[in-house]
């Protein structure tokens, strides 16, 4: 495959802007998938240098009114294009009168928290029940993403009583569970703040878990091998020995979305996040410092994003309120 001058210039610019920063490997794809959207809609044959803040603009148009994606997926494609221009400009790769992505933002929308409600997660559980019955008498096609169904309903129920993301259930090593303590550290390879932290491991999730680490020994695992790693379950025990590497994540993605159908509505990981977080601020004993080191944020204003107005109690003060002026009438 014939290489432009242009690919040449972006991949040489990509490639000094990663070697001079110490960035994981899920980052380095991010940039890069942005970068490669960006050069789509302007056109391959557009070197760095030539790119305009009308170049942006109109992306930005193309963004946000025809694809009809989220202020803030397009904010996040700034970033990364604006910090590569920013390195571009400061390392004198490329001589600059101004970064073209630089106010390029838009004020972005705050949604409410895309949570399960009690009824879906039962949903969820019957459904994953449901294959497992299925699986176990053979009425399972062995190429269904929600095979093998034991080992999916525990990530499930560790995603549901953990809240953990799911970069740090991938990364979770044997040696970071402790059943019989009930732990679970929390690494910062794994961790989108880079840094670590030990969870408490409800009794719900203790015998999932130590299924999991049995089996995971029984095929060859070791305790500086990766816990939910997919193929070493769904592969044949001679196979799964020789398993190894990180796991992949379009393996929970593809489950995720087959999950979903099978549902009626829309599953993530995240989401499972969103509830735990939304469900321990709304306990009347919550405790902010708690659920904010339960989730790992860096700032205690992302975790009271999750404090949400009681309907039901408002309602009932709003009523008693407007009482007493209607009896003065």
């Amino acid at each position: 495959m014939k290489i432009n001058n242009a690919d040449k210039c972006w991949n040489d610019l990509m490639d000094e802007f990663f070697f001079c920063r110490s960035v994981r490997e899920a980052t380095e794809w991010s940039y890069r998938k942005v970068l490669n959207g960006f050069r789509k809609f302007v056109g391959g044959t557009l070197l760095p240098e030539d790119i305009r803040q009308q170049h942006v603009r109109e992306w930005r148009r193309e963004v946000l009114k025809n694809q009809k994606r989220s202020t803030h997926t397009w904010n996040n494609k700034v970033r990364h294009m604006r910090a590569i221009f920013s390195f571009a400009s400061s390392s004198e790769l490329l001589h600059l009168s101004c970064n073209p992505f630089e106010g390029m933002s838009v004020r972005q929308e705050k949604k409410r928290k895309k949570t399960l409600t009690r009824k879906q997660i039962k949903r969820i559980l019957l459904v994953l029940e449901q294959f497992q019955e299925d699986e176990m008498n053979l009425k399972m096609h062995w190429k269904c993403a929600i095979r093998p169904a034991w080992y999916w309903i525990i990530v499930v129920n560790t995603l549901r009583f953990t809240g953990m993301r799911l970069n740090q259930l991938l990364h979770l090593r044997l040696r970071d569970v402790n059943p019989e303590e009930r732990w679970i550290d929390l690494c910062s390879e794994g961790s989108k703040t880079h840094h670590e932290w030990r969870i408490p491991m409800v009794s719900h999730l203790v015998p999932g878990i130590t299924r999991l680490m049995d089996e995971a020994v029984k095929r060859g695992a070791t305790p500086d091998d990766y816990l939910f790693h997919y193929h070493r379950y769904a592969l044949p025990v001679s196979e799964a020995l020789s398993v190894s590497g990180p796991p992949e994540e379009q393996k929970v993605k593809g489950f995720f979305r087959r999950l979903s159908k099978e549902c009626g509505f829309q599953v993530s990981a995240h989401r499972f996040r969103h509830t735990l977080a939304s469900t321990l601020m709304a306990a009347p004993e919550r405790n902010l410092y708690m659920v904010k080191t339960m989730l790992g944020h860096r700032n205690v204003s992302t975790t009271l994003e999750y404090v949400e107005m009681d309907l039901k109690g408002t309602a009932r003060i709003l009523e008693a309120e407007l009482s007493k002026l209607t009896d003065d009438l």
